[in-house]
């Protein structure tokens, strides 16, 4: 009597202790998924906040960009203008004045009158955050700013220094006129490219 007893209290412990520990086990599984949905939709909201801050950033580069291609589209026409002229006063001037007209060869626009920024791309990159980014996504990103700063850190990097010599560095003005055409054309090129890109990229973070 004493021993049936004793297997049902045996029974009726192993029960309770089975299911305090499924108990304990269920409560530590969903605070798990708990804080794993908690982490999941705050890395979301950086995610889309980074996207967001990318859209924007481009969409000003896009602007400048055009008051760009504008100038460099008016500097080109006047280069070729320059280059077929046949008076030298553009070579006496820059002989007398030991430097180079720029205005004149800029054709008083501006070589770049605002920057294109890449600080929302770096900031992404800085945190982290463009791991979550799909392979697409972040390529098409990553190729746009790579030819932004290719444009800004050579092409217009070396027609500035090209522009800013002294006379005694020309020896016939018209020669750095030509290697200043072919350096804008190749510019050109570059920035039609870098718009199809902005469009491109834009259109895949809406």
């Amino acid at each position: 009597m004493s021993g049936s007893i004793n297997k049902q209290i045996y029974k009726v412990n192993l029960k309770k202790y089975f299911g305090e520990g499924l108990l304990i086990v269920f409560s530590v599984l969903f605070a798990l998924f708990i804080n794993k949905t908690y982490e999941d939709a705050k890395t979301n909201r950086y995610k889309n906040n980074a996207i967001n801050q990318i859209k924007a950033e481009l969409l000003d580069n896009q602007k400048v960009l055009e008051e760009w291609m504008a100038d460099h589209n008016a500097i080109l026409e006047n280069l070729n203008k320059l280059i077929g002229s046949k008076d030298d006063n553009i070579q006496l001037f820059t002989e007398n004045k030991n430097y180079l007209p720029v205005q004149i060869i800029l054709d008083n626009k501006n070589l770049t009158n605002k920057p294109l920024s890449n600080s929302a791309w770096s900031s992404a990159q800085s945190i982290g955050i463009i791991a979550e980014f799909d392979f697409s996504t972040l390529q098409n990103i990553n190729e746009t700013y790579e030819l932004q700063q290719l444009i800004i850190e050579t092409s217009i990097e070396k027609i500035a220094e090209r522009l800013f010599l002294r006379s005694n560095d020309v020896e016939n003005i018209k020669d750095l006129l030509i290697e200043l055409r072919l350096r804008f054309l190749n510019l050109r090129g570059q920035e039609i490219r870098l718009k199809d890109l902005y469009r491109e990229t834009i259109n895949i973070l809406e």
